[in-house]
């Protein structure tokens, strides 16, 4: 039997991410604390920004929160931020 991890992130089954709705849900349930009023904000600057022939600002944004949803379901990302936290090297 192998040892339970101190920290207490459990793994958590990823959400099917296709849209921008499925984003939206998903940092409300998976996100850090903050992170869906900060997706608004930073959507709509990035959409009010863009030109209207090119919302590429506005798809980077999407993907740094879908990406933050991946962070936030590795176990390994989790365990090496609690670490960092801690002030300690991993080992």
């Amino acid at each position: 039997m192998s040892a339970q991890p101190e920290h207490g992130w459990g793994v958590i089954p990823l959400p099917e991410i296709r849209t921008v709705d499925d984003l939206r849900s998903a940092l409300g349930r998976y996100g850090f604390p903050g992170d869906r009023e900060r997706f608004e904000e930073e959507l709509a600057a990035a959409i009010g920004a863009s030109p209207t022939n090119d919302l590429e600002g506005a798809a980077a944004v999407v993907r740094a929160y879908r990406h933050r949803i991946l962070i936030r379901n590795s176990p390994e990302v989790m365990v090496a931020l609690e670490d960092a936290r801690a002030g300690g090297n991993g080992t």
